[in-house]
């Protein structure tokens, strides 16, 4: 698979980050939140142009493929903390490293400026659980939980010391 790793600038498409969001939300999040929750989704609850300075895409013939935001911590408790705030490749181009290679080239971002970077993942999502575990997090005890019309969305952090 030929593809690049581009930062995004303030001219990027961010309409086609928001369709990988909203496909990737609905493919890989089935069993995982409330049923309702993915039914109802709106892509343009998604505002990726607010964090332009803050992404990393994988591009391949012109379409955005994947997608990486990171960035200093948004929750207090983690002040001090590098925050991986979201990582999403396209169904269609999954388990083909495109992923590996988003997640290490933004780590190496976030350890140029933090000691500690932190993650927020699904509780049930055992094969993103796995995936950041190759990469040095260890899960904590800090168990966030999120009410939606839909129900309860269930997560668990993630810390890479």
């Amino acid at each position: 698979m030929d593809y690049q790793i581009i930062k995004t600038n303030q001219k990027s498409d961010f309409e086609s980050i928001k369709d990988l969001y909203y496909q990737t939300w609905r493919y890989s999040y089935i069993g995982l939140v409330p049923q309702g929750f993915l039914d109802n989704l709106d892509r343009n609850i998604w505002h990726p142009e607010k964090r332009w300075n803050n992404t990393l895409i994988a591009v391949s013939n012109n379409q955005t493929i994947g997608i990486v935001t990171f960035g200093p911590a948004r929750r207090k408790k983690y002040s001090d903390f590098g925050e991986i705030y979201s990582l999403y490749v396209l169904p269609q181009y999954q388990h083909q490293g495109i992923g590996q290679k988003l997640f290490q080239t933004a780590l190496n971002v976030l350890e140029k400026q933090f000691q500690q970077i932190y993650l927020i993942v699904l509780r049930d999502n055992l094969i993103a659980q796995a995936f950041y575990e190759m990469f040095g997090f260890e899960e904590t005890l800090d168990l966030p939980t999120e009410q939606t019309d839909y129900g309860m969305i269930h997560e668990i952090v993630f810390v890479k010391n």
